[in-house]
């Protein structure tokens, strides 16, 4: 993987360095909803993570992780939380068929929803009530003050 926006250029902003790493793990997620993909998106990863892994080995602890998978191995000066998020992501990524795949409908991933979102209230938000005379009053002065606003306010832009 390489970040085509930046990374040949290195200017990578701080969001752009962690691209790769949702890159992986929507790659590696797409492998369970579409089982088809599997090999060939694991050989992709596969070929990340043992260039991001190379990758690892600079700064003063020499364990800091640089953002040029296509460097050969050598570390490329860069270091930060993106580019250990995506070296990291990227790396467990290749561990997608340890896991379950995501629950559905027909898997047992369905909630019963809580209108009251569990509050102590039963009412129903959902529930339709009749609009009252109060309700009416209450919406015309609205209405009356807001259109009010909006020609005072083109007045004194005009005037």
């Amino acid at each position: 993987m390489y970040e085509v926006a930046c990374e040949t250029n290195n200017k990578c902003d701080t969001d752009q360095l962690s691209f790769k790493a949702y890159l992986s793990r929507w790659m590696a997620a797409t492998t369970k909803v579409a089982p088809w993909t599997y090999e060939t998106i694991i050989n992709r990863l596969r070929t990340s993570a043992t260039a991001a892994a190379m990758q690892c080995d600079g700064g003063a602890n020499g364990r800091m992780c640089g953002l040029k998978w296509t460097n050969n191995a050598t570390w490329d000066g860069t270091q930060g939380i993106g580019q250990e998020m995506s070296a990291l992501e990227v790396i467990q990524s290749n561990l997608i068929q340890q896991v379950q795949a995501p629950l559905t409908n027909t898997t047992g991933g369905t909630s019963k929803g809580n209108p009251s979102a569990g509050s102590s209230s039963v009412s129903n938000p959902d529930e339709n009530t009749p609009v009252t005379m109060g309700d009416k009053v209450g919406a015309g002065f609205l209405t009356t003050g807001v259109i009010a606003g909006v020609i005072g306010g083109a007045w004194w832009i005009i005037s």
